[in-house]
């Protein structure tokens, strides 16, 4: 498979991963039941929308916006990803913030791999796989994009 192949699946796969993981309620490795009608549509549409441009991008080719969308959201992701679930969780700081979520609600019940601090918002089993997706089509879009 080619680089720019291995992009598009991931993208794809990324997209997918999320879709059903928002959609489908899958205790405890999502807890889904706890949102509301109007926050499961924020969250799938949003992101949706957004993940989808970055697939179809990739698949329409590589000049002009088709080349830059996925260069800059897909890390644009990735820090998102990072501020909400990963500096919360080691940073005393930034785990008395809120943003966002009701972690206690929506996450607290769902499976964890890593330890939960008591306090500090854990990421869980679910977007843990979430992440690591978006990491290795942030290094395989770059790649590709970049011709490396």
């Amino acid at each position: 498979m080619s680089l720019h192949l291995f992009a598009i699946a991931l993208s794809v796969l990324l997209l997918i991963y999320h879709q059903v993981t928002t959609w489908a309620p899958l205790f405890p490795w999502n807890d889904t039941k706890q949102y509301s009608r109007k926050e499961l549509l924020a969250e799938a549409g949003s992101n949706g929308l957004l993940m989808g441009c970055g697939a179809v991008c990739l698949i329409m080719g590589n000049t002009g916006f088709y080349h830059y969308y996925p260069l800059i959201y897909y890390p644009f992701l990735l820090s998102g990803e990072f501020f909400q679930w990963w500096l919360p969780y080691f940073s005393e700081k930034f785990a008395a913030s809120k943003v966002n979520f009701d972690y206690e609600k929506l996450f607290s019940r769902t499976t964890k791999l890593i330890p939960h601090k008591p306090g500090k918002r854990t990421p869980d089993a679910n977007h843990m796989v979430l992440h690591s997706i978006t990491v290795i089509t942030v290094i395989v879009v770059y790649l590709d994009r970049f011709n490396l």
